[in-house]
């Protein structure tokens, strides 16, 4: 393969955003989330896995290849819809609520496809991939990635992903299930996995394991780290960090910014004006949910994010953390 570009990241953390301003910016082809695994065979094997750099396989990386180069899962890594969304069984059309539902999906598909198809018509593909966050020093050494790794507070992704309806059950099943996650993080998630788990607290375990061994440097392979909060910010360091890692011609311009992400929810919702508010996921949560939250960030020694402030802690405040106690 030739070096392609690749963006990681937990779900609900601007990713796509990122990808389609970028794409759009530099006339990019996005391709969309290659390992899920709903959308093919090889994403359910793969999807959440902890592959090291010097494994081998070849099925993985002949499925990658073929989805880079916009030969496999077609509808959903150009179009973003599965195939039974879109032409649903008998028994799940039993209701007008049903119905309805396939109309307004319909609706929605036939508005973005001529967009979508516009962008996948450019030669040069950039990758996003929730799915992959374990597997990025494989990414990087068997797919030859140049890889970006976009964080967002953990409050904020939490908070949306409640409000959205999402759970961390899946995911978590999948972590028990792999043994080489007990070696991951000098097994500080282990125990944690073991445990009964609120809500909340499965889905703060979920963000911590794709989060935490990038931002501690225990992941290979990522060319840089970057902070939605900053993104969102219009940070020209930021920005230009972006630049760097994926080797652009140019950065998006303040119109492209603005523009809502294609998998905003409710479709259309988070505008630039919207996002640009870091604290408005805060008040989303009970002060229980921050604190359960918080109890397992501080147990996993993870102190870059604090649920008492809502951007990212400074370099000065990792290395002398009574600078973020207390801090509102």
């Amino acid at each position: 393969m030739n070096q392609t570009r690749f963006i990681a990241g937990s779900g609900r953390s601007g990713t796509t955003w990122v990808l389609d301003t970028l794409a759009a910016a530099n006339s990019l082809r996005p391709v969309f989330e290659p390992l899920n695994p709903y959308a093919s065979p090889v994403g359910q094997m793969y999807a959440h896995r902890v592959l090291s750099r010097s494994e081998k396989h070849a099925e993985l990386h002949t499925f990658l290849e073929d989805v880079f180069a916009g030969r496999e899962i077609q509808l959903w890594s150009k179009y973003r819809r599965l195939s039974h969304w879109l032409i649903p069984t008998g028994a799940a059309l039993g209701t007008v609520a049903d119905a309805s539902r396939l109309a307004r999906r319909w609706a929605r598909f036939l508005k973005e496809a001529p967009g979508l198809a516009a962008k996948a018509s450019h030669r040069e593909p950039l990758v996003k991939c929730i799915w992959s966050n374990l597997m990025l020093g494989w990414l990087a050494e068997d797919c030859n990635c140049r890889i970006l790794f976009v964080m967002r507070h953990p409050g904020a992704v939490i908070e949306s992903e409640l409000r959205s309806g999402w759970t961390a059950d899946d995911t978590l099943d999948r972590f028990r299930r792999d043994p080489k996650l007990r070696d991951l993080g000098g097994g500080r998630y282990g125990p944690l996995l073991k445990e009964r788990l609120e809500p909340v607290e499965s889905l703060t375990l979920r963000w911590l394991i794709e989060n935490q061994p990038v931002a501690n440097g225990e992941v290979s392979g990522v060319k840089g780290v970057v902070h939605y909060e900053e993104l969102v910010a219009k940070s020209p360091l930021a920005w230009g960090k972006i630049k760097d890692v994926l080797s652009l011609e140019l950065i998006p311009d303040a119109k492209m910014l603005a523009r809502p992400s294609q998998q905003s929810w409710p479709p259309g919702s988070a505008s630039v004006q919207r996002r640009s508010a870091s604290s408005e996921w805060m008040p989303g949560l009970t002060a229980d949910q921050s604190g359960r939250i918080q109890r397992l960030l501080d147990r996993c020694n993870f102190g870059m994010y604090s649920m008492h402030r809502p951007n990212p802690c400074r370099a000065a405040e990792l290395a002398n953390p009574k600078m973020v106690e207390g801090d509102t």
